[in-house]
C-alpha cells in the first residue's frame, strides 16, 4: 500500500519543521476529535450530512488520516466510492501507525499553496516570514496561498488563523476537553 510506504519513509527521517506545537495546531484546527476516533469521525460525518440536508451547504468531515490518504493517492474526485475507499485506508493506517506519525506525515506531504508542497513548502513558509506561527501554517492547508492572492482569500485565511488561535487558547486554559494520550507543550 502506497500510504503505508510513505508513512514508514517519513518515520525514518527527522523533519525539524514538524514540531510538537505544529502537530498540536493541526489537530486542534483540522481534527479536534483526533484522539477519539480510529481514522473516521462519525460525528463529523453526521454534522456534515445535517448541514448539507438542512442548509444546503457543504462541509468537510475528513480526518487527518483521510486527508493524508487523499494527498498521497492524489485522488480528489467527489464520489462516494472515493470517499469510502479513503475511509477504509484511513482506518487501516490508523491501526498500523501512531496518530502523531500520521499527522507528521500529512504535514510533510501537504499542499500549502502555489509552489508550497510538502517539506520544501513547509520550509519556504517558515523561512519566508519569521513571524509565521503554527496557526498560520495550518491555515494554509484550508486556504492555500495562491499565485495571485486577493482580499477574499486573505480574509478567510486570517479568520482561520484567529479561529485556530482561539481553539489553542481554550485548550491551554483547560476549556477544551483533552483526551489525547500525548502531552503537548503549552503554546507560547
Amino acid at each position: 500500500m502506497k500510504c503505508s510506504t510513505i508513512v514508514k519513509e517519513i518515520q525514518s527521517k527527522r523533519v525539524d519543521e514538524v514540531t510538537d506545537s505544529l502537530i498540536r495546531a493541526l489537530v486542534v484546527g483540522e481534527d479536534h476529535r483526533n484522539a477519539l476516533h480510529f481514522g473516521v469521525d462519525p460525528i463529523a460525518i453526521l454534522r456534515s450530512i445535517k448541514v448539507r440536508v438542512f442548509e444546503g451547504k457543504r462541509q468537510g468531515a475528513s480526518t487527518i488520516e483521510q486527508q493524508l490518504v487523499r494527498t498521497v493517492t492524489g485522488r480528489y474526485e467527489k464520489t462516494p466510492r472515493r470517499k469510502i475507499r479513503e475511509q477504509i485506508l484511513a482506518v487501516m493506517l490508523n491501526s498500523k501507525f501512531e496518530k502523531d506519525d500520521l499527522a507528521c506525515c500529512y504535514l510533510t506531504v501537504a499542499y500549502y499553496g502555489a509552489s508550497l508542497v510538502g517539506v520544501s513548502g513547509l520550509r519556504k513558509l517558515s523561512s519566508s516570514n519569521p513571524h509565521f506561527t503554527d496557526e498560520v501554517i495550518v491555515a494554509h492547508l484550508k486556504y492555500p496561498r495562491t499565485s495571485n492572492p486577493d482580499g477574499v482569500v486573505a480574509k478567510k485565511h486570517l479568520s482561520r488563523v484567529n479561529h485556530i488561535r482561539r481553539l489553542l487558547e481554550a485548550k491551554s486554559t483547560g476549556l477544551f476537553l483533552q483526551r489525547s494520550s500525548r502531552a503537548f507543550p503549552e503554546s507560547p
